[in-house]
């Protein structure tokens, strides 16, 4: 099978949407306010009339390009085209203020290149045994495991928990809206028709992530980046010796990312100052971060690509998305007849791996792209997001209206981007919203079922020996939750 998924990547077809992915990955990601969740959300109608694995490759290059591009306005500029590269920027602008931004801009790319590849081979290596596992769940073990999904987001997401508590409560609430999933009956529709087929998730998710972005330049008056204020990016050059020598650093972060990565709803900006941490404790001159240090720059940039693996192991072999990109994939992968789930692998396990590999291939070009982009990256980042709302609104309302070609998805669209817009100008994180969303329909239908077979008696859901292991764990992530929260509490009273 892995022969023959990489005969189908000598497709021309294939090459092509690897190469488009990656490079509007990277410019979409060095023009700080955007990012790859909205530049995907866009970019799924684009693929309905292509293959699938050509479309889920040219979705992936964006993924993957556009978590590297963050990292160059990050160092040229020192704001983050991404959030994740904001660990980045603490090491990348103080060395490109030295005058070695090429120096900084390369070891980026080198260490991304790296995350990639590592997180790669785990998703190789764990995806298909994962989902030939989760051919044993039921219903009992698939709401329990979907249970600890969402509380893994509440807890361990970031920010504030009530936040994220609530923006899953919202998704989990807007994922019920249409027909019950045991007797057929219509609820919270409205009487209307259109509804009953609830919301669909692509209009959904380009108005959370598109339309709320065009909301939200509209309204923002921050001022504008300043790219006369960047610095000189002169040719440098980084050796493999140099790289060599920031062998466990590289590992250490890749470790992290990918398997922080696999947690659902944490994301890439956890792992990434994770990382920087690690490599800062582990270094024998910690006091040079923060003032243009290699290690500083290379953790981050390492890990935060090597989340990009990790987060599509549960995505591909659960149905469970590991952060907001990934879930709108997710969609993408469902659009074009890809289920994610278990049975995944029996079905497409041809064009699964043919993808997979695609994803491990795709770092030559990203090395090549990287190194000719590096002189466009600065006339990428002089463009203000503000500059792009017009095109972002027509591709929105397009995208919406040709999912199903009916003006409802439209309307869907322009709801979703005004409370998306809403709740992030209140500091409300959106990618738990977008994760209950996807699973509060199969969550709510797995309980059900358990209970109707267990004739409304929730000890099933403590029968089997999985069921038990992820209540253990349910257990084990509220009481280290709580020690956090405490002894957070405490050292702060100390200080």
């Amino acid at each position: 099978m892995l022969w023959d998924a990489f005969l189908q990547l000598l497709d021309l077809w294939i090459v092509a949407a690897a190469l488009i992915g990656i490079t509007t990955g990277v410019i979409i990601g060095a023009i700080p306010g955007l990012g790859p969740t909205m530049a995907i959300a866009l970019l799924i109608p684009v693929t309905f009339a292509m293959q699938p694995v050509p479309a889920m490759i040219l979705l992936l290059g964006v993924y993957q390009g556009a978590i590297f591009g963050g990292s160059i306005s990050a160092v040229l500029l020192n704001v983050p085209g991404t959030p994740s590269s904001a660990a980045t920027a603490m090491d990348g602008f103080p060395m490109a203020r030295r005058g070695e931004g090429g120096r900084a801009l390369r070891l980026a790319l080198f260490a991304s290149v790296f995350g990639n590849i590592f997180s790669c081979l785990v998703l190789m290596a764990l995806a298909e045994p994962l989902a030939r596992l989760a051919l044993d769940f039921g219903p009992a073990e698939m709401a329990v495991l979907m249970l600890f999904a969402l509380l893994v987001i509440v807890l361990f997401g970031g920010g504030s928990r009530l936040d994220a508590l609530i923006m899953v409560l919202v998704g989990v609430c807007a994922g019920i809206v249409g027909l019950d999933p045991i007797s057929g009956t219509p609820r919270f529709t409205f009487n209307s028709f259109a509804m009953e087929s609830g919301f669909q998730l692509i209009p959904v998710l380009i108005g959370l992530f598109a339309m709320s972005e065009v909301f939200l330049q509209v309204f923002n008056r921050a001022p504008e980046v300043r790219a006369d204020v960047m610095p000189e990016l002169r040719s440098s050059h980084v050796s493999v010796a140099e790289m060599w020598r920031m062998r466990l650093t590289l590992l250490y972060s890749s470790m992290i990312g990918t398997f922080v990565g696999i947690l659902p709803g944490i994301g890439s900006t956890v792992p990434a100052f994770m990382s920087y941490s690690l490599a800062r404790s582990r270094s024998k001159e910690p006091e040079t971060f923060g003032k243009g240090a290699a290690e500083g720059i290379a953790a981050p940039e390492a890990s935060n690509n090597a989340v990009t693996g990790g987060a599509l192991v549960p995505t591909l072999a659960l149905g469970i998305p590991g952060d907001a990109v990934t879930a709108v994939i997710l969609g993408a992968f469902m659009l074009h007849g890809l289920a994610p789930g278990p049975f995944l692998f029996e079905k497409n396990g041809l064009e699964v791996y043919a993808i997979f590999e695609a994803l491990l291939f795709s770092s030559i070009p990203t090395v090549i792209l990287g190194l000719l982009l590096f002189r466009a990256a600065i006339h990428v980042t002089r463009i203000q997001p503000r500059h792009l709302l017009p095109a972002i609104a027509i591709l929105a309302l397009f995208g919406a209206f040709s999912v199903n070609n009916n003006l409802f998805d439209v309307w869907v669209m322009l709801g979703a981007g005004f409370f998306g817009f809403l709740f992030r100008r209140s500091g409300f994180p959106l990618p738990p919203l977008l994760i209950g969303l996807i699973l509060g329909h199969p969550f709510e239908q797995s309980v059900r079922q358990a209970l109707l077979t267990s004739g409304g008696k929730f000890a099933i859901f403590a029968d089997s020996p999985i069921t038990l292991i992820l209540l253990v764990l349910i257990v084990m992530s509220i009481t280290t939750s709580v020690f956090v929260y405490f002894r957070s509490k405490r050292s702060g009273r100390d200080g």
